[in-house]
């Protein structure tokens, strides 16, 4: 198993008579000294995997010793190298504008739960959602996988869909399943050097130099005979003066696998959990609470309520191109592996002369690749070809009265190709059968559900 530390630090001067703008450049002029990088005040992040790190922990203490600074910081370790039968279900925030309100509902111990209403469109990539730390919320395609596979560890509440337009609906998700306790640095600061000195690393010589850790993040560690059985458990946190409420969601691997193939989370959305036969030492134990939910009657209320919105026809949002564009560079971003390079702008002109131009934007995020399984985008010179290819092949088709009007933009598993076609629309064109099965408004639309697909 291996640690990986990271110090993210800042140096301080109390001396008034320099002013802040001042006390910035001296910073970052040290910070650059140390062949180093910052932000506009002088924060900067050292990977404590440098070669150099013990040099410029050195340099800092030094240089704080010489010119009366003094050296703050937040320290990070997380393990890597392990395996575990378990992973962590990780989650993004709501967008500002995606939760509108929220109902105060009874709950099973007779106090009040808070239940999120959400303008769902908003959300172009269903993943799972945390609000407020306390509340966990997973999209219906999670639902939909646990309900498919028999998973009975789960109930769901859903967050009510105030928006005009159709989209993915979203679940707040309570589990029968209890984590009993947590061991974490959520507690520990650089005055506990006991603590300190038994976890190692080099936590013991950054606060050696540093006077103060504003944060100790450790990764949690879960107690291999606390974990219990099944296949979704939760370790919640209940908030005090000090903290907010906090939320874990854990899968057990057999399951993650299956949420996997059925695209029901992205590898993105698993971390695997350190699960130990004895939490490590320097650790703080955090005993986990009971998890409250809504009454019964309820959660089966807000169910009816759901499918009853499904079968009420609403507008579909129409995707703008900035839309689409965002979600192809997150995806380049998340699955590298499965894109090629941007398109030379230099050489933009080979494509904004032909029928091709509307794909332009989106080949200078990507000249090709994998939106999903299902839909790969072509790259310009080959998807000129397959055009070629296609033309020549409706042409030889006497009986197709109304052939395509499009070019090809990409392809599928089964040969079936997708067009753009001159109006906008995009097409699912069907090569055995000669029809579009399939059609997007723009294409926009197409790369946004492609990728979500």
């Amino acid at each position: 198993m291996k640690i990986i530390e990271k110090l993210d630090w800042i140096l301080d001067n109390d001396d008034k008579s320099i002013v802040d703008d001042e006390k910035y450049r001296l910073n970052i002029e040290f910070v650059h000294s140390l062949g180093l990088k910052c932000d506009c005040v002088g924060w900067s992040t050292l990977d404590m995997q440098d070669p150099r790190a013990d040099e410029i922990l050195s340099d800092i203490d030094s240089f704080c010793a010489k010119n009366g600074w003094k050296a703050r910081g937040v320290y990070t370790r997380n393990y890597a190298d392990y395996t575990s039968d378990w992973f962590e279900l990780t989650a993004t925030s709501f967008k500002d504008n995606t939760v509108c309100d929220y109902d105060e509902i009874e709950s099973e111990c007779g106090k009040t739960v808070t239940v999120y209403n959400i303008r769902a469109y908003n959300e172009l990539c269903p993943s799972p959602k945390m609000w407020w730390y306390d509340s966990f919320l997973v999209p219906e395609r999670f639902r939909s996988a646990c309900i498919r596979h028999g998973i009975t560890d789960v109930d769901f509440c859903w967050a009510r869909d105030k928006g005009k337009y159709q989209a993915e609906q979203y679940f707040h998700l309570y589990s029968d399943k209890q984590v009993k306790a947590i061991a974490d640095g959520r507690d520990l600061t650089i005055k506990d050097r006991e603590k300190i000195n038994a976890l190692g690393g080099y936590l013991p010589k950054i606060a050696d130099v540093f006077y103060n850790l504003q944060f100790i993040h450790l990764q949690d560690c879960y107690l291999e005979s606390d974990m219990p059985k099944g296949n979704i458990a939760i370790a919640y946190r209940p908030g005090t003066s000090e903290y907010c409420a906090n939320i874990k969601i854990l899968i057990h691997k057999d399951f993650a696998r299956i949420l996997l193939q059925e695209k029901a989370v992205s590898v993105s959305n698993l971390i695997p959990a350190m699960v130990v036969k004895e939490f490590p030492s320097g650790y703080t134990l955090s005993r986990m609470g009971m998890q409250d939910r809504p009454i019964t009657s309820f959660l089966q209320k807000s169910i009816e309520e759901y499918e009853k919105l499904k079968n009420t026809e609403r507008p579909l949002r129409l995707i703008s191109e900035k839309d689409a564009l965002k979600l192809l560079r997150n995806a380049k971003k998340e699955r590298k592996e499965d894109f090629k390079k941007a398109y030379p702008k230099a050489k933009s002109v080979n494509i904004t002369e032909t029928s091709y131009a509307p794909v332009l934007p989106y080949y200078l995020v990507a000249n090709g690749g994998y939106l999903s399984d299902e839909y790969e985008l072509l790259p310009f010179e080959v998807a000129t070809e397959e055009n070629k290819l296609l033309v020549k092949e409706l042409l030889t088709e006497e009986l197709l009265e109304n052939k395509p009007d499009g070019i090809v933009l990409a392809r599928c598993p089964d040969g079936d190709k997708i067009l753009l076609c001159s109006d906008g629309k995009v097409v699912r064109f069907n090569r055995e059968e000669l029809v579009v099965t399939v059609e997007w408004v723009s294409l926009a639309q197409f790369v946004a559900d492609a990728i979500n697909e």
